[in-house]
């Protein structure tokens, strides 16, 4: 869990920030419309969603502009809060970390926090905890609306099967899977093992 929200999290808690200074449409994509209903994981666990994730696919948004190699690491705190630990590689082939916390607003909601920012909401809407997980953030400001998400795995690629079902989840809750892009995730990238930790 850890892995997956730290990169969430990030990103959704600067949207939610620059949602109020009128910065959201540069941080990630905007439309006109309405944040569609989504069902998320009712039944989600923390305990076996903690540890590495991959990110695979993305929405675009600023803060990961040309970033590529990114997972995330989520650690139990305890106490009910788990450390989101996201960790990329820039465009100029620098290491990018941040690290923040989460906590379980409700089911398959967690509140994500980076210090500077305004807390965001962190959605799973699926998840196997040993394959995939399907991630989504959506924020309405008036006519519009500012959306991210996060196609998230244990290793650096998935079988087509287990990708088809990830995207399948996007697509069942009304979300445009035309916005989504590829996340590199090589063997050369720092500290990438190739495998899920």
């Amino acid at each position: 869990m850890k892995g997956i929200i730290a990169c969430v999290v990030l990103v959704a808690a600067v949207a939610v920030s620059e949602a109020a200074s009128g910065k959201l449409g540069m941080l990630r994509h905007s439309s006109l419309g309405h944040c569609p209903n989504i069902t998320n994981k009712q039944d989600l666990e923390i305990g076996p969603y903690l540890g590495y994730w991959f990110e695979l696919e993305r929405f675009n948004i600023i803060f990961e502009f040309g970033m590529d190699c990114v997972h995330a690491i989520y650690t139990d705190l305890g106490e009910g809060v788990v450390e989101v630990h996201n960790i990329a590689r820039t465009l100029l082939g620098t290491p990018s970390e941040i690290i923040g916390t989460a906590v379980v607003k409700e089911p398959g909601v967690l509140t994500v926090e980076f210090s500077g920012y305004i807390p965001a909401e962190y959605h799973v809407l699926d998840t196997d905890y040993t394959t995939f997980s399907a991630v989504y953030n959506c924020v309405q400001i008036g006519p519009e609306r500012f959306q991210y998400a996060w196609i998230l795995a244990r290793s650096p690629s998935l079988d087509q099967d287990t990708y088809d079902h990830a995207r399948a989840v996007f697509e069942s809750n009304g979300i445009d899977l035309s916005l989504f892009h590829s996340t590199y995730q090589g063997d050369d990238c720092p500290g990438n093992p190739g495998r899920a930790i």
